[in-house]
């Protein structure tokens, strides 16, 4: 069956960061990615722009990315306060239980706007900047019909937050509602997956284990096979998302072992550690009234310690410098009346010291601090995949799926305002705990 589309466009819409790649369909395995971004932090490689929307004060888009973030750090500080800048505004979809086609978002500087708004613009501007791409590389005029979209969304949203991305993309432009089969929601971690298949076992072995015989690995050259099952854990900005997987021969399709899971174990987890340990330092009130009053300085700490998070590593023994930007400085002084370098010495936070150029000097040991809980939560979400699978595959032999599966029979009393739900483990006859979540379906 001759295919419809002549081009597909798939966006990787991250908390943190956002990009797109495409390809022909005459010529799926050429995948071109994205030109580079104008912007962007020196010393740091920018294959991706940050999720970050600024929108003017009569709500009208201005611009993405770099030039978005760039754009509000030069507006005048009093100007800023009516402008609308959004960021990591992703997660917000996931953790809002009611999410309706009027759920609101805050932007820094406090004002609210309607959250399909703000994920319609953000798409948009990928549609634009996507088709004059492709259109550049294209060797016939291509209509708008013959795009393929692709979204890639998290494993653990629910339901009304796929629908909801669906719905700004149909308010973007992206397609109609007539044409739904024009655009395919899909799950983050199933994509990374289908491209760990492609991969030759080799480019995936683990690195950290010490080299083989003669530093050669026999099977190193060959592609996964039936024997062969991994997890993929896509470790964003937002979420975590784990899939386990397993290559079915002869038709090399993917058989998954456990249904798609994770959660909100990302990067934004350590930003917000380091947010809470500003708060412990200075004061939440201080933090909270700085935000809004200086949001544009805010980002700029945001940024600086974004710089400073990603040249973190295990082993690093020396300390990292974290610019405090001269409006920080003076407003806290002017707020609480003693300096920044008093407040770190009344704190008693002894790896935390301040450096005279205007600094604060986190040691390794601070830095470790701020990544723990996240990556623990991490450990903690894989060792429960792992003892999942270990304990299966003892008790089925390899007989079948490397997993436990549970029949539960559910009963449903039906009251004037509740629901009673009674639920039981069919292998065992014992009762279960079980409820009824409403507002995810």
């Amino acid at each position: 069956v001759a295919c419809p589309f002549s081009v597909v466009v798939a966006i990787d819409f991250g908390t943190t960061s956002s990009g797109y790649a495409f390809s022909f369909t005459e010529d799926p395995e050429t995948i071109h990615m994205m030109r580079r971004w104008e912007g962007g932090d020196p010393g740091v490689a920018n294959q991706k722009s940050p999720t970050c929307l600024l929108l003017t004060p009569d709500l009208r888009f201005h611009s993405f990315g770099f030039a978005a973030r760039d754009s509000y750090h030069d507006l005048d500080p009093e100007e800023a306060r009516h402008w609308l800048y959004f960021d990591k505004f992703k997660m917000k979809i996931h953790s809002t239980s009611d999410l309706t086609m009027e759920t609101e978002l805050e932007s820094v500087s406090g004002r609210r706007v309607r959250a399909i708004e703000v994920f319609a613009h953000a798409l948009r501007f990928f549609r634009e900047h996507a088709l004059k791409e492709v259109k550049d590389q294209s060797f016939s005029v291509l209509e708008g019909n013959e795009v393929r979209w692709v979204i890639t969304v998290p494993a653990v949203w629910r339901q009304p937050a796929k629908q909801f991305m669906r719905e700004a993309a149909y308010l973007a432009g992206l397609m109609t509602p007539d044409s739904p089969e024009q655009l395919l929601i899909a799950l983050e971690p199933e994509a990374a997956s289908i491209y760990c298949r492609k991969l030759r076992l080799h480019q995936v072995i683990d690195l950290s284990q010490p080299p083989l015989t003669n530093g050669l690995d026999v099977d190193g050259s060959r592609p996964f096979d039936s024997s062969d099952r991994y997890i993929v854990a896509d470790c964003g900005g937002g979420t975590v998302d784990l899939t386990v997987h397993q290559i079915e021969q002869p038709q090399g399709t993917l058989k998954e072992l456990y249904k798609a899971s994770g959660g909100p174990y990302g990067a934004v987890g350590v930003d917000l550690a380091f947010e809470a340990m500003l708060c412990q330092i200075f004061g939440a009130d201080f933090i909270e009234s700085f935000k809004a009053k200086r949001p544009a300085a805010w980002v700029d700490l945001t940024i600086a310690f974004e710089a400073r998070k990603r040249t973190a590593a295990p082993g690093r023994a020396n300390s990292l410098n974290i610019s405090l930007p001269f409006s920080f400085i003076d407003f806290y002084k002017r707020h609480r009346g003693q300096s920044v370098e008093t407040a770190l010495r009344k704190s008693n936070m002894n790896f935390i010291k301040w450096s005279s150029q205007g600094m604060l000097r986190l040691s390794a040991e601070a830095m470790n601090e701020l990544f723990q809980p996240t990556i623990n939560n991490i450990i903690k979400h894989i060792d429960l995949l792992e003892s999942g699978a270990v304990a299966a595959s003892a008790g089925d032999n390899d007989k079948g799926s490397v997993f436990e599966r549970r029949e539960i029979r559910t009963t449903m009393q039906f009251g004037d305002t509740e629901i009673k739900v009674t639920a039981v483990d069919v292998a065992t006859g014992r009762l279960v705990r079980a409820s009824i979540d409403f507002l995810s379906n």
